[in-house]
């Protein structure tokens, strides 16, 4: 696609937008823009320090409240705000919150309770039938095993039929057979509770491995050369994530400017020469892209849900390779 006819890409709609070929191509075989820590856009002054927070963050949280939330929120935007620019894929992470039965979901201090953003996913997809969600419950913090039966039995009354039940082989999944079966949500529920379901997709359906590194060089290093399995799913994190002391040298700055910034300027230019599509049918030694996520996804007029939905048209020049894989 040229730089015109990306910006033509209607964001809201794009995989119901997507051509004829795409929508018969096992669904882990596009490429799907994410949000990293999707829910920290409700991060305020008023929240509370949650069971994820570090232990140092009890002595500094009340001196150095400012900082530590420029640090923390790692996206601006809200759910359906999120998904109206053409995010599919949401990160999620959850607590528990004494003296309540709510969960919360949570990065350091408490975000909101998930039932009102969950509420957005739900109206997104019954007003966007051509839409999928994929809904990654990340983490969990001061669960019980009783906590994760709740929330499960919560999860499956709420989205009911929307869901998209795992199966054995994830290539029979494409967008044309979810819309013939109305299933717009896939659940990832990484906690050993999912054995318990037949519904929920299991942690090693969709790998996401973790750079953990401030610097872009290495996180490009590490895109690079990660490998996956054909026949599963895949989370790309193209994201920094500043250790205390890189915090410390830029403690009047905040992570949108000093690790979402560079990601987009000189990570996401490189993540153009990437390809989705089935691992065993491309050339190039790179791990195709499936899942995508970056903080601050909103920046530069959407640009980086935009770079990554364009690259599904590479995948027109070789659908015949993308339908046949036996791999």
């Amino acid at each position: 696609m040229t730089e015109e006819s990306t910006a033509e890409i209607n964001l809201e709609h794009w995989m119901g937008n997507l051509p004829a070929q795409l929508k018969d191509i096992p669904f882990i075989y596009l490429a799907i823009p994410g949000s990293h820590d999707s829910m920290t856009f409700s991060i305020n002054g008023s929240s509370g320090l949650a069971p994820d927070a570090e232990p140092i963050l009890h002595r500094l949280y009340p001196l150095f409240r400012g900082t530590i939330i420029r640090w923390t929120v790692t996206q601006a935007l809200n759910t359906m705000q999120q998904l109206l620019i053409g995010i599919r894929y949401l990160d999620l992470r959850l607590a528990t919150k004494p003296g309540t039965n709510a969960f919360y979901f949570t990065h350091g201090l408490y975000a909101d309770e998930i039932t009102e953003p969950l509420n957005q996913v739900k109206e997104f997809v019954d007003t966007h039938p051509g839409e999928v969600v994929i809904l990654d419950f990340q983490h969990f913090y001061g669960f019980t095993p009783e906590d994760h039966q709740r929330l499960m039995r919560f999860l499956l009354n709420f989205f009911r039929q929307r869901i998209v039940p795992r199966q054995i082989d994830l290539r029979t999944i494409t967008l044309n057979t979810l819309s013939r079966l109305k299933q717009q949500i896939v659940v990832v529920y990484r906690n050993q509770a999912v054995y318990a379901t037949g519904e929920f997709w299991q942690p090693q359906m969709v790998p996401s491995p973790w750079p953990q590194t401030e610097r872009v060089s290495t996180l490009f290093s590490f895109l690079e050369n990660v490998k996956r399995h054909p026949g599963m799913g895949f989370v790309h994190q193209a994201v920094l994530t500043p250790t205390p002391s890189f915090i410390v040298f830029r403690w009047r700055s905040n992570l949108r400017e000093k690790c979402a910034v560079p990601v987009k300027n000189e990570v996401l230019p490189k993540l153009r020469d990437f390809s989705p599509g089935p691992p065993l049918a491309q050339n190039s030694p790179r791990a195709p892209v499936n899942v995508v996520i970056a903080d601050f996804v909103d920046m530069d007029n959407a640009v980086f849900p935009k770079t990554i939905i364009e690259l599904n048209f590479k995948l027109l020049r070789n659908t015949d390779t993308v339908y046949h894989n036996d791999g």
